[in-house]
């Protein structure tokens, strides 16, 4: 029986699931959509449902059955507490899957962009989530649960700043912010007072979402106001105090390089760089002597999942030659 390795990304606005054999040769390559519970109307059931299709149409397309994966590595967003865990933990056995590791979405960066296994990631898209694998093998997440954990980061944070800012320019004492004038035209209205009744019944229609509207703080950004520049700014800080607290908790060896990987499309297709400047300034400036390498990775994180299973299921038979195979084969498959 062939030996299939399973990647699985799970987020909040798609889901890459990848089917690899030990080789590091890729099966197939499968996008799906939101498998973030917190992203679904019917939570954990409805993840149930989308993971028993994602994989069944995988099955399907390949000839198989999951009794031929040897070995699954889930990436999942919206796994951010031990409750969250454990319900997903067996919502997967439920599927028929027996070796398999369930993580934070986020560790997926450190295991794609750090061939040595270990380092930081930094995921900033739907929402923002920092991670982190030190060489001796501990773990650790910190944010995840948006207001609750002070995020400060991705499509919906992002957005909502956006409303804000030209509300508050609208209606209070906030100062006058090009993005007044970039709502308006995205919302097809020509002043203030259409501006509560635009916003409503464009998001209440489906035509946008709130995380649609970042796009407004980056394009105001390039232009110079000084309102969209400051919310970058804040972005960047806030992520780089979290990294941070991953450096402060777990075990780093100080005296070699600590990988930080930047991962989702705020940080990957972003405009303006004001927000990733801001990271790196605070998070160097608060640990002198201390060496980073600051990556952007320019592969989906599901390669982080496929090396992480090939690797456990290979032991020490595991080359870091797969390493770069795997993550060249899936970024040609993606189109990145």
């Amino acid at each position: 029986m062939r030996n299939y390795i399973l990647g699985v990304d799970g987020g909040g606005t798609k889901t890459h699931c990848a089917l690899f054999d030990t080789d590091g040769n890729l099966i197939d390559m499968l996008k799906w959509g939101p498998t973030n519970h917190e992203a679904l109307k019917g939570s954990f059931s409805e993840l149930a449902d989308e993971l028993h299709k994602m994989l069944e149409c995988l099955s399907d397309r390949n000839g198989m059955d999951t009794g031929g994966i040897s070995k699954s590595v889930f990436g999942m967003a919206g796994v951010d507490t031990k409750r969250q865990n454990a319900v997903i933990l067996e919502i997967i056995r439920g599927l028929g899957i027996k070796d398999f590791i369930l993580c934070n979405d986020a560790y997926l960066g450190i295991k794609a962009g750090c061939p040595e296994g270990y380092g930081i990631c930094a995921i900033n898209g739907t929402g923002c989530t920092v991670a982190g694998i030190d060489d001796k093998g501990n773990m650790l997440q910190i944010g995840g649960l948006g207001r609750l954990t002070g995020d400060c980061g991705g499509g919906n944070y992002l957005g909502t700043c956006a409303v804000s800012e030209v509300y508050n320019s609208l209606f209070k004492e906030g100062r006058h912010t090009l993005m007044v004038e970039l709502m308006f035209e995205k919302l097809c209205i020509q002043s203030g007072a259409d501006f509560v009744d635009g916003l409503t019944q464009a998001t209440g229609s489906g035509k946008y979402r709130i995380k649609d509207l970042n796009g407004i703080v980056f394009e105001a950004a390039n232009l110079g106001d000084a309102a969209a520049l400051e919310i970058l700014e804040k972005m960047g800080i806030e992520n780089g105090k979290s990294i941070n607290g991953i450096i402060k908790h777990l075990d780093f060896n100080m005296d070699s390089s600590i990988p930080v990987i930047l991962v989702g499309s705020i940080y990957t297709k972003g405009e303006n760089p004001k927000g990733i400047d801001s990271l790196k300034a605070h998070v160097i400036n608060a640990n002198p002597g201390i060496n980073f390498d600051f990556k952007l990775l320019k592969q989906p994180p599901v390669a982080g999942a496929a090396v992480w299973g090939i690797k456990e299921a290979l032991g020490k038979d595991y080359r870091n030659s797969i390493h770069e195979k795997v993550l060249d084969v899936i970024q040609r498959a993606a189109g990145y």
